[in-house]
Protein backbone atom coordinates (compact mmCIF):
# COMPACT_ATOMS: atom_id res chain seq x y z
CA UNK A 1 0.00 0.00 0.00
CA UNK A 2 1.44 3.19 -0.63
CA UNK A 3 2.72 5.29 2.59
CA UNK A 4 0.23 8.05 1.66
CA UNK A 5 -3.03 5.90 1.95
CA UNK A 6 -1.28 4.15 5.28
CA UNK A 7 -0.72 7.51 7.18
CA UNK A 8 -4.10 9.43 6.00
CA UNK A 9 -5.84 6.02 7.48
CA UNK A 10 -3.81 5.85 10.47
CA UNK A 11 -4.54 9.66 11.30
CA UNK A 12 -8.44 8.76 10.68
CA UNK A 13 -8.43 5.76 12.78
CA UNK A 14 -6.62 7.95 15.91
CA UNK A 15 -8.89 11.03 15.39
CA UNK A 16 -12.09 8.46 15.56
CA UNK A 17 -11.18 7.12 18.75
CA UNK A 18 -11.21 10.75 20.13
CA UNK A 19 -7.44 11.98 20.17
CA UNK A 20 -6.67 15.30 19.25
CA UNK A 21 -5.05 16.48 16.17
CA UNK A 22 -2.27 18.14 17.80
CA UNK A 23 -1.92 14.77 19.65
CA UNK A 24 -1.49 12.58 16.98
CA UNK A 25 0.12 14.88 14.12
CA UNK A 26 2.35 16.45 16.66
CA UNK A 27 4.44 18.99 14.83
CA UNK A 28 7.67 17.40 14.11
CA UNK A 29 6.34 14.59 12.15
CA UNK A 30 3.81 17.13 10.48
CA UNK A 31 6.90 18.90 8.77
CA UNK A 32 8.40 15.68 8.05
CA UNK A 33 5.55 14.96 6.04
CA UNK A 34 5.86 17.65 4.26
CA UNK A 35 9.25 17.43 3.51
CA UNK A 36 8.29 14.07 2.06
CA UNK A 37 9.75 11.91 5.07
CA UNK A 38 7.57 8.83 4.79
CA UNK A 39 7.47 8.52 9.07
CA UNK A 40 4.83 6.63 10.36
CA UNK A 41 3.10 8.31 13.09
CA UNK A 42 3.97 8.22 16.52
CA UNK A 43 1.37 5.71 17.62
CA UNK A 44 2.57 3.26 14.77
CA UNK A 45 6.46 3.33 15.67
CA UNK A 46 8.74 1.56 18.10
CA UNK A 47 9.75 2.93 21.34
CA UNK A 48 13.83 3.05 20.16
CA UNK A 49 12.30 5.01 16.95
CA UNK A 50 10.00 7.63 19.24
CA UNK A 51 12.52 8.31 21.76
CA UNK A 52 14.84 9.26 19.38
CA UNK A 53 12.52 11.39 16.91
CA UNK A 54 11.32 13.37 19.41
CA UNK A 55 14.46 13.32 21.45
CA UNK A 56 16.39 14.60 18.65
CA UNK A 57 14.00 17.32 18.19
CA UNK A 58 13.87 18.56 21.70
CA UNK A 59 17.20 18.63 22.08
CA UNK A 60 17.80 20.68 19.27
CA UNK A 61 15.76 23.01 19.65
CA UNK A 62 15.88 23.63 22.87
CA UNK A 63 19.76 23.35 23.33
CA UNK A 64 19.83 26.21 20.54
CA UNK A 65 17.52 28.27 22.62
CA UNK A 66 19.18 28.09 26.13
CA UNK A 67 22.65 28.36 24.18
CA UNK A 68 21.37 31.88 22.39
CA UNK A 69 19.38 33.09 26.09
CA UNK A 70 21.45 31.49 28.87
CA UNK A 71 24.73 29.33 28.51
CA UNK A 72 26.78 31.49 26.36
CA UNK A 73 26.20 34.25 28.70
CA UNK A 74 27.29 32.04 31.34
CA UNK A 75 30.56 31.34 29.72
CA UNK A 76 29.39 27.74 29.47
CA UNK A 77 31.41 25.33 26.69
CA UNK A 78 30.05 24.48 23.37
CA UNK A 79 30.73 20.63 24.42
CA UNK A 80 28.80 21.34 28.13
CA UNK A 81 25.54 22.99 26.33
CA UNK A 82 25.85 19.95 23.81
CA UNK A 83 26.11 17.22 26.66
CA UNK A 84 23.39 19.20 28.77
CA UNK A 85 20.92 19.20 25.96
CA UNK A 86 21.90 15.88 24.74
CA UNK A 87 20.85 14.64 28.18
CA UNK A 88 17.99 16.31 28.41
CA UNK A 89 16.75 15.46 24.84
CA UNK A 90 17.02 11.88 25.92
CA UNK A 91 15.04 12.38 29.23
CA UNK A 92 11.99 14.03 27.18
CA UNK A 93 12.50 11.06 24.32
CA UNK A 94 12.29 8.38 26.96
CA UNK A 95 9.60 10.22 28.44
CA UNK A 96 7.30 10.56 24.75
CA UNK A 97 8.18 7.02 24.11
CA UNK A 98 7.05 5.56 27.45
CA UNK A 99 3.53 7.87 26.66
CA UNK A 100 3.02 7.01 23.18
CA UNK A 101 4.02 2.98 23.49
CA UNK A 102 1.40 2.84 26.85
CA UNK A 103 -1.60 5.04 24.78
CA UNK A 104 -1.11 2.49 21.52
CA UNK A 105 -1.56 -0.28 24.05
CA UNK A 106 -4.36 1.36 25.69
CA UNK A 107 -6.06 2.12 22.22
CA UNK A 108 -5.20 -1.68 20.87
CA UNK A 109 -4.01 -0.30 18.04
CA UNK A 110 -3.21 -2.58 14.81
CA UNK A 111 0.14 -3.39 13.27
CA UNK A 112 0.93 -0.90 10.87
CA UNK A 113 1.34 -2.79 8.46
CA UNK A 114 -1.93 -4.26 8.65
CA UNK A 115 -3.98 -0.96 7.99
CA UNK A 116 -5.95 -1.16 5.25
CA UNK A 117 -5.69 -4.96 4.32
CA UNK A 118 -9.42 -5.55 5.27
CA UNK A 119 -9.94 -3.35 2.14
CA UNK A 120 -7.47 -5.35 -0.26
CA UNK A 121 -9.24 -8.45 0.61
CA UNK A 122 -12.45 -7.43 -0.44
Amino acid sequence: MHFQTQLDRSLAMLADRGLPRRHIEPLPFRLLWKLGVNIRPPHFLGFAHIAIAFGTCFAGTWGVFMWCVVWSRMGKSVAAAVLMAAAVGACFGLMMAWFYTRERKELALPAWETIGQDERAG
